[in-house]
């Protein structure tokens, strides 16, 4: 960073919903105490009008919408008109995507550059014709970033698997684990009706109710979720099992909801419900979360439920078995059918819940994002210094 230049930082952020807007939430009021503002840049539409709603309050905020065409969107025209104003001392690009394009833009800008990663990398990603050029492109680009924070083992190596440019590039790659913040998280537990749902539906307390609160996509487990539901009723547990899973009815994914309305079995067991503000509405509401899902980079809905108490089924998938190793949670195999159901009736049990209540008090210290937000804080002190290595070790979660 340059000193002549505000603690002005442009935060580019392709989408601005789910995992990455709660990171942002929960770090920014961190940031700010050590006197940064923030300028938002992410494609117009619903999800950005959201976001705005979240942090319009917040000291200094300013946000840059990018026209959508045809459902698609370049950042990079806009990134380069907004460093050519030479307000920004700082880019905090949110995700590959928005680093790949930030990186283009700020070329011969020279702007102090850091990359989050949110996801992995699977090949199929740089598909196509042009798809080896593509990857060397995004590898290359992205390793002009000064630094790169991934945000659990796994998505570090992965991507150093992935660009192994990276491993000799000046960009400097280091783990800073997503958090969460505890103390308002379990605040608003508290503050809310713990029986709506049951009201709602009119379950009685013997139906042993499930939580599905990511996006209906097969990546996320969704698809194998539904088959397990039907191995569950295979089994005898129609009657006494019920999935919450909140609204997708976008594209592809609305057919999913569709085929579940038409599926007898499924018709019976899955109930959706409207996207929730605030997670602490619904998690201590549910007796399991279940979360399936093939790939991560470092979820945070489990780590909001184990917190809270409530039972986690998770999966062995790249990312999500970070965050649930050395928990009470299960994480059977990914894609195993019965072993998900298993896994499922098992943490439906009172000895598992009772395991999931002893371990909140360890929970809240090992993912309290308050000592996580101090290391990004250290990355953006050393980048104002000009400094662009960091200090602190690539460890494991605590």
């Amino acid at each position: 960073m340059r000193d002549n230049r505000e603690k002005r930082v442009l935060v580019v952020v392709p989408h601005p919903l789910g995992g990455i807007r709660t990171y942002l939430l929960t770090n920014i009021p961190f940031l700010e105490q050590s006197g940064y503002t923030f300028t938002f840049m992410a494609p117009e539409g619903e999800a950005f009008d959201l976001f705005q709603k979240d942090v319009k309050t917040r000291p200094g905020v300013e946000f840059i919408p990018v026209p959508v065409r045809k459902r698609k969107f370049m950042l990079w025209p806009y990134i380069r008109r907004a460093l050519r104003s030479g307000r920004y001392s700082l880019i905090h690009s949110q995700g590959l995507r928005a680093g790949v394009e930030a990186a283009l833009a700020n070329y011969f800008q020279k702007v102090s550059h850091i990359i989050t990663l949110h996801d992995t990398r699977q090949e199929k990603d740089f598909k196509g014709k042009f798809g080896r050029l593509k990857k060397h492109l995004a590898g290359y680009l992205s390793s002009r970033a000064d630094a790169i924070i991934a945000v659990s083992q796994d998505c570090a190596q992965n991507h150093l698997d992935f660009f192994p440019l990276w491993k000799r590039a000046r960009c400097n790659v280091k783990v800073i684990y997503n958090g969460v913040d505890v103390e308002r998280l379990t605040t608003a537990a508290k503050s809310f009706d713990q029986n709506t749902l049951r009201t709602q539906f009119g379950w009685s307390g013997e139906i042993r109710i499930l939580g599905y609160f990511g996006r209906l996509m097969p990546e996320k487990g969704f698809l194998v979720l539904l088959d397990a539901l039907r191995e569950l009723a295979r089994r005898g547990h129609a009657d006494h099992i019920r999935l919450i899973a909140t609204k997708d009815p976008y594209g592809y994914r609305g057919e999913y909801m569709r085929e579940v309305e038409r599926d007898e079995v499924l018709s019976r067991m899955v109930r959706f419900i409207d996207p929730v503000p605030d997670i602490a509405a619904v998690l201590p509401q549910i007796d399991v979360l279940v979360m399936p899902s093939l790939r991560e980079a470092c979820p945070l809905l489990p780590m909001e439920a184990i917190v809270l108490g409530v039972p986690v089924v998770g999966s062995d998938a790249i990312g999500l078995r970070e965050v649930l190793k050395d928990t009470p949670s299960l994480a059977p195999q990914a894609e195993n059918v019965a072993m998900l159901a298993s896994s499922i009736l098992e943490a439906a049990t009172m000895h598992r819940k009772e395991l999931a209540k002893c371990y909140t008090s360890d929970a809240y210290t090992r993912f309290n994002n308050l000592h996580l937000a101090e290391k990004l804080v250290q990355v953006y002190s050393n980048m104002a210094r000009g400094q662009t290595h960091i200090s602190f070790p690539l460890s494991e979660m605590n």
